[in-house]
This record gives C-alpha cells, sequence and structure tokens, in this order.
C-alpha cells in the first residue's frame, strides 16, 4: 500500500516491515519547528502532503533557506547514517501529514540492509543536491526567477493551485527584505501568472511560470530522477 513518500514507497517489503512498527503519521501546523541547531536529530520526518523547511541561521539573526523538502524525500535520513546533530533549524512551511520514524530504529534497520542503506543514500543526495544548486541559484539569479523555481517545486508537492505561503516565508526562501518579495509577486500577478494576497498564491498560468523560472526547476527535477532512479 503506498503512502505517498517516496522514500517509503521505494522500500522492499522486508525493510518496510523492519521499521513499519516504529511509524508514526503526524498533523504538522505551520511553523511547527521540529529541529534546532546543536539539538540531536531524535526522529526522521518523511512527508506526506505537508513541506518542510531547512533554514541557516546567522549571528545576526539573519536566516535563509538552505531547501524544502516534500513527498520526494524526507529530513534526517543522513542522520541515521551518521552525525545526530542538527546544524540548522527545520520548520514546517505548508501544514499537512507526515510520518516520523525514531533516527535509531532506522540505523538500526540500515545496518542489516545494504538495500535501505542505498535508499537513505539517494534520497539523501538528492537533498543536498537541491541545497547546492539552491545556493548557486540564490548567488546568480535574479529574484524573480528563483520565486518561480519555488513556486514550481511547491505545486508540485501539493497538486494544488493554492500555495499557502507567507510573506515571511517567501523572504527566508529568496534571501531578501519582505517588501522584495511583494514587487516580485506584484510582477508576476501582473502578468497572470499568479493571484497573490498575504498568506496565498494562487498559479494560474503554470507554464507561464515555467517560462520565467530559471534552469534550476528543471535541472533539479531531472538530477534527482537520475539519482533515485540509480
Amino acid at each position: 500500500m503506498s503512502r505517498i513518500n517516496h522514500f517509503l514507497d521505494s522500500l522492499d517489503a522486508r525493510d518496510l516491515a523492519a521499521i513499519e512498527p516504529a511509524l508514526e503519521r503526524l498533523s504538522l501546523r505551520q511553523n511547527d519547528v521540529l529541529t534546532e541547531p546543536d539539538q540531536p536529530v531524535s526522529h526522521v520526518y518523511l512527508p506526506i502532503d505537508c513541506i518542510l523547511s531547512v533554514v541557516v541561521l546567522m549571528r545576526d539573526g539573519g536566516q535563509v533557506e538552505s531547501r524544502t523538502l516534500g513527498r520526494e524525500g524526507g529530513y534526517g535520513l543522513l542522520h541515521s547514517l551518521g552525525s545526530r546533530i542538527a546544524f540548522e533549524r527545520m520548520i514546517v512551511q505548508v501544514s499537512g501529514d507526515c510520518w516520523r520514524v525514531p533516527t535509531a530504529t532506522l540505523q538500526a534497520a540500515a545496518a542489516n540492509s545494504p538495500a535501505l542503506t542505498r535508499a537513505i543514500v539517494q534520497h539523501g543526495q538528492a537533498s543536498l543536491l537541491q541545497a547546492a544548486r539552491s545556493t548557486a541559484c540564490n548567488a546568480l539569479h535574479p529574484a524573480e526567477k528563483r520565486l518561480c523555481r519555488w513556486l514550481l517545486l511547491t505545486q508540485d508537492r501539493l497538486d494544488s493551485d493554492v500555495l499557502p505561503l507567507t510573506q515571511e516565508h517567501l523572504a527566508i526562501m529568496l534571501g531578501v527584505q519582505r517588501t522584495t518579495v511583494t514587487g516580485v509577486a506584484m510582477q508576476l500577478q501582473a502578468r497572470g501568472v499568479i493571484s497573490y494576497s498575504r498568506g496565498r498564491i494562487r498559479v494560474l498560468d503554470r507554464e507561464g511560470i515555467e517560462a520565467c523560472a530559471c534552469e534550476c526547476y528543471g535541472a533539479i527535477q531531472e538530477t534527482t530522477r537520475r539519482i533515485l532512479q540509480g
């Protein structure tokens, strides 16, 4: 039976049976903080229809998103194979459900299964790829193109035209001021590709957003596909 999470659905029956008794389904709310820097990662979170945001914190209080995680993978997978200390904050960006399993449970199961270890590494690599691509994108591409990339990735994960995104989250994601978020969103609205109101974006013309987005959206999708197909 599908669990609507790519990592779980990729496991064979034996590996799934090893962790299934410890799997717990949770309903998460927007802005819930699930991990903090320098704290142990006690659980692996595997989204179903929520979206998680991994945020890097600076000493002056600044913060920027390094990557987002949806049903294609999860947070904490690589922690089950190595250090269990978090180096970033992880928050719920879009409310919804997810699976949770103790990190120790996944570690013990992986110790007895090369196939499970491979699945963990592959999905971890896909997450790190997105972080690397986001770093390059934030440095090289204008805010409008970055926002379009993010809207496409979010819509893929939610299967919905309505994206419940706050101005604060968008500012963290783009690494810009809130006023910049408003300006960019209004430009896209003027083109007729989205409608924008506080706390919500509705996708009106996906093809138009794809035309506006930078190359990074397609690169993330293609490279992720190649990694997960092995």
